[in-house]
């Protein structure tokens, strides 16, 4: 591999960890270009694999936030649905098992994307 190879390597490395960064609302309404080039060539003197490091726990960090607002809306879809839901009406029964049915799965697949990940 060439060294123009790896420097285009390094380069698109860092335009995805730029992409994939977590910011705080605050630092995403006052983000200009100018501040995304000033943290490119501070992160441009890192190695690679500290790069690479950084793009797993942008990853990570957002499959975690993603999962917690999943979370919460389940919760809130529970409490909002029992409020409404006749426990001795079997036909209440009959969509409440529907509903934690597609509940489960929902769960199991945010796993195996994690696992993956």
């Amino acid at each position: 591999m060439s060294s123009n190879e790896i420097k285009e390597i390094k380069d698109l490395l860092i335009d995805l960890y730029l992409s994939v960064k977590v910011r705080k609302s605050e630092e995403i309404e006052t983000l200009l270009p100018e501040n995304i080039d000033l943290e490119r060539n501070i992160i441009k003197h890192l190695p690679v694999i500290d790069i690479i490091g950084y793009i797993q726990n942008s990853i990570d960090t957002l499959v975690e936030l993603r999962a917690n607002d999943l979370y919460e809306q389940k919760i809130e879809k529970e409490e909002s649905k029992s409020k409404y839901i006749n426990y001795e009406n079997p036909e209440d029964a009959n969509g409440l098992k529907l509903y934690e049915g597609m509940l489960i799965k929902a769960e199991g697949d945010l796993r195996n994307h994690i696992k993956v990940i």
